[in-house]
């Protein structure tokens, strides 16, 4: 029994930049477009101020140059820069197509050394003059953006996402992005996305920030909360990248914990066991992810004790138990279990019992303890179904067929009809040849062959006719000549937990793309294009992921039915010597007239027996209601009709 990569993300970079359209701030009637192209550029007023902080005329002019300025002064601006008394050198620096051609300086005499020594300390007192205006210009440009990047946050915090995602895009588009505002903006426009629900998008524009380390970055805890919220709403397939390069060290506890489950998680799966315990044993007992933790760890134990089914390590699967009893213990002690949490401790009970299951090969009285767990899956549970039918299993390997058989019997209620568990068949098959009952053990054969291996021809024609086009034939029904897989199939694939899981996925991208395509007049063509192109590309690795998971699963259900045709075989052999054996002794019988009105007295009485389940598989006698506290105690009263050897 079976104990139980999305591609890595592109890199996201919407292009943001401040709107044109603004208010009016301190520094002046500018607009927050000007306002952020300040950054780059010295207005009027900046010189005349720098001219009446007492700055001289080679200080202003030397800042001038060092930034690059480039002023179209118009009539108004000139009479400005003379009126404030701004001298003409600088407003020829300012406009230098407007000044006469200089001519070609003279060769100087050398300078005496006492000359040498004034000119470099009046070099130096420039030049930190200059270095302090442009500190100044930088402090005010950093206010402005603050100031601009505010009012879009105020925006989110009003419910005005589009509004608010429209002006960080404009932001960071405009090429005037600083180290201070560019990390707030991209989180303000990850904000913005999660607030209209578009969480793909918004995911990977908060994967981006994680990239950037904490030390730089100021909005990294933020990022990290909403990221994981993220990757828990529509799910992540991709590697920890960066994250396993920061120093989380600085931050809380809490913080640490969480951070450190999530690395292992994504490290669990991708199949790096190593890294994936490394870091889940860093997380505190207590945390909020230490029961998640003890679980993952547990599977890891489980995986390196018994890496194949003819590979088994019983002492390593012991040493397992640990992980799932720490996990349920701490989870049933917290006054209030998380939903996810109380899945978690189902899944701990089921991973127990498939332990001691694994374990009665060699200790039979193990069998006692995967039933005492099997029967802690509560029939609420998801998982309850498995936690039955491995129980029955358990039953008949312990030797008691009559608790093994009931529960079977009640696996085929109308509650159960659409799961898919052909070895069900198989079995009874095998026990009802073991008590001698040859027409019982013919008929679950006959369920076995029609109910599934019949199917099989079926299966392996949609393989092969929709192999690689298998997502549109299953989802969308695209067929071709008819070629559809029987439902009870397709049933057991969509119940598939990785099916399900992948296809969950594509379908929020898809619902995503729909979202954005529907709110272009609000967005704007544009930023529509950037929207769209994240969460198609998205949904197209989704989807390729999906149709090669779709083809598994299929494919594992042929395999599966295929070792049933040939287990079935085998088995149709056994049936067909003990019927040659069973006429054999009734000829012999016969012939010395031994047929006693006991025997047959006894034989009807098997036929008519009317039991709570019944011997055979008859119709349920319930009409889809049960009571749950029984159904692990139904029994088939089945008797024995081999002759006792002499």
């Amino acid at each position: 029994m079976r104990l139980t990569q999305r591609p890595t993300l592109r890199g996201l970079s919407l292009s943001l930049a401040l709107s044109t359209a603004g208010a009016h701030l301190a520094a002046g009637a500018l607009t927050q477009g000007a306002l952020m192209r300040a950054a780059h550029a010295l207005t009027v007023d900046n010189i005349i101020g720098m001219h009446s902080a007492k700055l001289p005329p080679e200080a202003i002019v030397a800042t001038i140059k060092s930034t690059g300025a480039t002023f179209n002064l118009t009539k108004e601006d000139l009479k400005r820069l003379k009126d404030a008394g701004v001298p003409q050198a600088v407003i020829d620096a300012m406009s230098p197509t407007r000044s006469a051609p200089e001519p070609e300086p003279e060769p100087e005499p050398e300078p005496t050394p006492a000359v040498t020594q004034v000119n470099e300390e009046e070099q130096r007192r420039i030049q930190e003059a200059v270095e302090k205006e442009k500190a100044r210009i930088r402090e005010e440009r950093v206010r402005q953006i603050n100031a601009a990047l505010a009012g879009y946050d105020a925006m989110i915090t009003e419910g005005r996402f589009v509004e608010a995602l429209k002006g960080f895009d404009q932001y960071m588009n405009s090429g005037e992005q600083s180290p201070e505002g560019l990390a707030k903006a991209r989180f303000g426009l990850a904000e913005a996305l999660f607030g209209l629900g578009l969480y793909a998008n918004a995911m990977v524009v908060y994967e981006e920030i994680l990239q950037t380390s904490p030390d730089e970055n100021p909005v990294f805890e933020r990022a990290f909360y909403r990221f994981r919220e993220c990757v828990q709403m529509i799910s992540y397939d991709g590697l920890p990248g960066a994250l396993t390069e920061h120093y989380i060290g600085n931050f809380s506890p809490a913080f640490q914990d969480q951070y450190n489950y999530l690395l292992g998680k994504l490290f669990f799966s991708t199949d790096d066991s190593e890294n994936a315990r490394t870091y889940l044993e860093k997380i505190a007992p207590g945390g909020a992810d230490y029961v998640r933790g003890q679980y993952i760890l547990g599977l890891i134990a489980v995986k390196d004790a018994a890496p194949s089914p003819d590979s088994v390590d019983p002492a390593g699967l012991i040493k397992a138990n640990r992980f799932f009893q720490a996990a349920i213990t701490t989870a049933e002690a917290s006054e209030n279990l998380q939903d996810d949490l109380t899945r978690v401790v189902h899944l701990s009970y089921l991973s127990l019992a498939r332990i001691a299951y694994k374990l009665g090969d060699d200790n039979p009285a193990a069998y006692d303890a995967a039933l005492f767990y099997y029967r802690k899956v509560p029939t609420s549970s998801t998982h309850y179904v498995e936690a039955l039918y491995e129980s029955a299993w358990a039953h008949f390997l312990k030797g008691n067929v009559r608790r093994g058989m009931g529960i079977f019997h009640t696996l085929e209620g109308p509650d159960w009809e659409h799961h898919y568990l052909p070895d069900t068949h198989l079995l009874e098959a095998q026990v009802f040849l073991n008590l001698c009952r040859t027409e019982l053990a013919k008929e679950a054969v006959a369920r076995l062959k029609s109910k599934y291996l019949d199917l099989r021809a079926a299966l392996s024609l949609y393989i092969e006719t929709y192999e690689g086009s298998v997502y549109s034939a299953f989802v969308h029904k695209k067929l071709k000549n008819g070629v559809d897989l029987p439902r009870r199939l397709y049933l057991s694939v969509i119940s598939h937990p990785d099916f399900f899981e992948a296809y969950s996925r594509v379908s929020k991208y898809s619902r995503e793309v729909v979202q954005i395509q529907e709110n272009q007049p609000s967005f704007g063509d544009d930023l529509t294009l950037k929207l769209l192109e994240r969460a198609r590309g998205l949904e197209e690795s989704g989807l390729t992921l999906l149709s090669n998971e779709l083809l598994k699963v299929l494919r594992d259900r042929d395999a599966e039915l295929q070792r049933l045709e040939e287990q079935m075989t085998e088995m149709q052999i056994g049936i067909d010597q003990q019927e040659a054996e069973r006429i054999e002794d009734e000829i012999a019988k016969g012939y010395k007239g031994n047929i006693t009105q006991a025997a047959a007295s006894s034989a009807a009485s098997q036929e008519s027996a009317g039991l709570l389940v019944g011997e055979k598989y008859l119709t349920w006698p319930f009409e889809g209601e049960f009571w749950a506290d029984e159904i692990n105690n139904y029994r088939s009263y089945l008797t024995s009709q081999c002759k006792e050897e002499e």
